[in-house]
């Protein structure tokens, strides 16, 4: 542990965590491969692709604002014909508004649908939508978009350039660490877990995972993929054990208070459970000390609703006294 000038300890990040360095304007431009290039401010990561005639660009998180056509105008004068939605989220593409509104949105279906709840000017509806699978040839380079169901979020799709074995894939791998909060703060946990096995299926070498500090590979897939499982076994211990823990908070905190009663018990069965998946991850993955418990809780409420794996749990309601 690290321990900061306010007295916080701070767990140490594993060097496998630690991507290049972003130099002082704020941004890295990369060529990965071919004319695949990624952009990275450290935290957020999206692409583009130069083909004979111009631009295709791959997401514009906020996060980057303009800085995204600076690192393209960095690489090349030709202009941005089309522009690719990965999904609906404002934090992916909140800045799309930048690219010339003659280039050619795309996006799956589910992501327009959600584009059109939101009417959010600065994210253009897409102008071509697809259900499956879009082929994008376009000056000599292609780009395969492949939907495998919900996952992250409704309309999150692979990006996958097959002639440079490229993947991009975002919100489900997170290269050297765990998943961020309340597992990649994702809508179906049963898809986020099924897309581990989904994006192996595809012919890459190198992949764009739109968060953190580095590039990803297969191996970063495989190892996340067994993180996700221990969690998942974690949780179901939790379900097992959350009986015991139900007479713990009937007697810590009563019943008169129902959501207190239910988050004290949930809590406990997830803390005590997750134990082993620290012990074994602490040092491998980065911020699994952080958000290891909390991975198991959210894992354990998915098993509850998804899986029909809800434990039984006798409640008592609170009666007024005469």
């Amino acid at each position: 542990m690290t321990e900061t000038a306010r007295g916080f300890e701070i767990p140490p990040v594993p060097r496998n965590a630690i991507g290049p360095r972003v130099p002082a304007r704020g941004y890295l431009v990369e060529e990965i491969t071919g004319g695949v290039h990624w952009v990275t401010d450290g935290g957020y990561q999206c692409a583009f692709v130069v083909h004979d005639h111009g631009v295709v660009a791959v997401d514009a998180p906020p996060s980057l604002g303009g800085l995204v056509t600076r690192a393209i105008r960095d690489v090349t004068d030709k202009p941005i014909t089309h522009v690719v939605y990965t999904h609906y989220h404002g934090d992916h593409i909140g800045s799309v508004n930048q690219f010339p509104d003659d280039a050619v949105r795309v996006a799956q279906q589910e992501t327009h649908s959600m584009l059109c709840e939101h009417s959010d000017p600065l994210r253009r509806l897409p102008d071509v939508t697809f259900k499956d699978s879009y082929r994008l040839e376009v000056g000599g380079q292609v780009i395969d978009l492949h939907y495998k169901g919900s996952n992250h979020a409704p309309g999150n799709s692979f990006v996958h350039l097959p002639r440079q074995r490229i993947l991009m894939l975002v919100d489900v791998i997170y290269p050297g660490w765990v998943p961020f909060t309340n597992i990649a703060q994702s809508k179906n946990i049963p898809g986020f877990m099924a897309h581990h096995d989904h994006a192996l299926s595809f012919d890459f070498d190198t992949m764009i995972t739109g968060h953190l500090t580095r590039l990803g590979t297969r191996e970063d897939i495989e190892i996340q993929r067994e993180y996700m499982h221990d969690v998942r076994d974690a949780a179901r211990h939790a379900l097992e054990i959350t009986p015991l823990k139900r007479e713990l908070a009937r007697d810590t905190v009563g019943l008169d208070h129902i959501y207190v009663y239910f988050k004290t018990m949930y809590e406990a069965a997830a803390a005590e459970a997750s134990k082993p998946l620290l012990e074994k991850w602490s040092g491998r993955l980065a911020g699994v000390e952080t958000l290891g418990v909390n991975h198991t809780l959210t894992m354990y409420h998915s098993l509850r609703l998804d899986e029909n794996a809800e434990p039984q749990v006798v409640f008592f309601p609170p009666t007024e006294t005469v």
